[in-house]
């Protein structure tokens, strides 16, 4: 039965940061739009993505454009999450996710307001609540991520053929050239 569970498990490690990236930002979503709605934020991580793209993130379509912009943020974090994962085996998975949802977090609101990309709160919980939801985000997609992927993209698993292990980098035939899987 085991066998038969590993073998329905994501071997890709893009796509598997696509489904865990997305699926894990529920959470933090959900709880953003309670702080929202509670008035101890003022932006939804929908608006904030919008508004890399235009001023106007309360008409139907700057609010289509930031749910666009936000679902491909959380599919290039799990994306991270994941290769996080392959480099550095999936113990403390929690953990590891957590690291990297407060670099995101510290990108968004740290590095992004500084140099102008985005306004900053009027609220000072905001940025702090961020975190929250990030460090949520990130344990969230850590443990997503070791649940659904396959063994062989995970340098702590061992597989059954040393074949089966997928490289996290790859030399050409040459053996000149690396590039990421």
């Amino acid at each position: 039965m085991e066998r038969v569970i590993e073998m329905s498990r994501i071997r890709d490690r893009v796509l598997l940061g696509v489904v865990s990236g997305i699926i894990s930002a529920i959470p933090g979503r959900i709880i953003n739009t309670i702080e929202y709605h509670s008035g101890l934020t003022d932006r939804k991580y929908g608006q904030l993505a919008g508004s890399l793209f235009t001023d106007n993130i309360r008409s139907p379509q700057g609010k289509l454009l930031g749910s666009l912009a936000n679902q491909a943020l959380t599919a290039a974090f799990g994306t991270s999450v994941v290769y996080t994962l392959s480099a550095t085996g999936k113990d403390h998975a929690a953990l590891k996710g957590a690291a990297v949802g407060s670099l995101y977090w510290f990108g968004l609101f740290g590095l992004s307001n500084r140099l102008g990309i985005t306004s900053k709160s009027k609220k000072p919980l905001t940025p702090l609540l961020s975190l929250v939801d990030h460090i949520i985000f990130g344990v969230t997609n850590g443990i997503l991520a070791a649940k659904l992927g396959h063994a062989s993209l995970f340098p702590d698993q061992l597989p059954a053929e040393d074949d089966e292990k997928l490289p996290l980098f790859s030399a050409d035939q040459t053996g000149n050239e690396t590039y990421l899987h």
